[in-house]
């Protein structure tokens, strides 16, 4: 059996390839989390009823 020829991968074109990994991890895992749902609206107070008194009275 021969031996596979081993060529030195220049320093950038090997910083290269870990930079694209390493954004399509993080797309990855991006499209992986479900997205949080939308946020409501505070919750209101309740209405007022006749039964309640005016918070001020009149004049």
């Amino acid at each position: 059996m021969e031996k596979s020829e081993r060529r030195p991968i220049p320093l950038a074109v090997s910083l290269a390839g870990l930079r694209l990994i390493g954004a399509g991890a993080v797309l990855g895992l991006a499209l992986a989390v479900p997205a949080a749902p939308a946020q409501a609206d505070p919750p209101r107070p309740p209405a007022t009823t006749q039964d309640q008194p005016d918070e001020a009275p009149e004049g």
